[in-house]
């Protein structure tokens, strides 16, 4: 199933690119996103969710675009809530499925 969506994705691999790319955090998504009042930080389960969707095929993630796509999230708030619920998946998948009996 997955846990992000086609929107967040198409932000993503323009925005993760310009994170892992000189000049670092320089582009129109990262304009975007701050523009919001958003940092990396707000996103950093989001992006690792983006990580196990979307395998990287080199050192860089996604491609460098002219233009952001747009924004998936329309305040900081939803960023950060939408931030918590995939943290909460994250949280699930490293918890042991059964912890033995002692």
């Amino acid at each position: 199933m997955p846990i992000l969506t086609l929107q967040e994705k198409e932000f993503l691999d323009v925005f993760l690119h310009e994170a892992t790319t000189s000049p670092f955090l320089r582009g129109p998504a990262t304009h975007a996103l701050h523009s919001l009042g958003v940092e990396y930080r707000d996103i950093s389960y989001i992006a690792w969710a983006y990580q196990q969707e979307v395998p990287r095929t080199s050192f860089e993630w996604g491609h460098a675009a002219d233009v952001s796509p747009p924004l998936p999230w329309a305040t900081p708030e939803a960023v950060r809530l939408r931030n918590e619920e995939v943290q909460s998946v994250w949280e699930q998948r490293r918890e042991p499925a059964h912890a033995p009996n002692v």
